[in-house]
């Protein structure tokens, strides 16, 4: 934890409250650099989608990597993990783990990124879907949803 909170910084009459003021504040690789050096934990960095940013998390000693547009709702026309993850898994792929967290909906998705080298996969969307309309059965439904989806494209497949 922080010692002190990051207060806001006073933005000034043409500065732009993104750029000059949250964004000013967002981690940076020297950020994830000095982390990796305290932590003695497993550390993954989320939001990766360029080949370059995985080869410099991977320099800098992180143990997994998460090739994420988050969900592709703050630009509509990011390209999709699918597009990305190839390029990624050849450059870093067995350096490290490589987790999807974008486009996961069912366990065809799933068997679809394992193909393309992902090492696992992240659930949020179906798992908030099942928390909200069953609590914690309706999570529970999910993945074994996603489960049975998954073997039975693995069956079909010949995996």
């Amino acid at each position: 934890n922080l010692v002190q909170a990051l207060a806001p910084r006073p933005i000034a009459a043409g500065q732009s409250n993104v750029f000059d003021g949250w964004m000013s504040q967002a981690p940076t690789w020297e950020d994830v650099e000095w982390l990796r050096k305290q932590l003695t934990v497993p550390l993954l960095v989320k939001g990766l989608m360029h080949v370059d940013d995985a080869r410099r998390a991977v320099d800098l000693g992180c143990d997994g990597i998460v090739v994420s547009n988050h969900g592709g709702r703050v630009l509509d026309n990011t390209p999709t993990v699918a597009a990305m993850l190839p390029e990624v898994v050849s450059e870093v792929g067995g350096q490290c783990k490589i987790l999807v967290d974008s486009g996961i909906r069912s366990g065809q998705d799933v068997f679809k990124a394992l193909a393309m080298g992902a090492d696992a996969v992240c659930i949020g969307r179906p798992y908030v879907r099942g928390l909200a309309t069953e609590g914690a059965m309706g999570v529970a439904k999910v993945i074994r949803w996603i489960r049975d989806e998954l073997e039975m494209t693995m069956a079909l497949t010949g995996v």
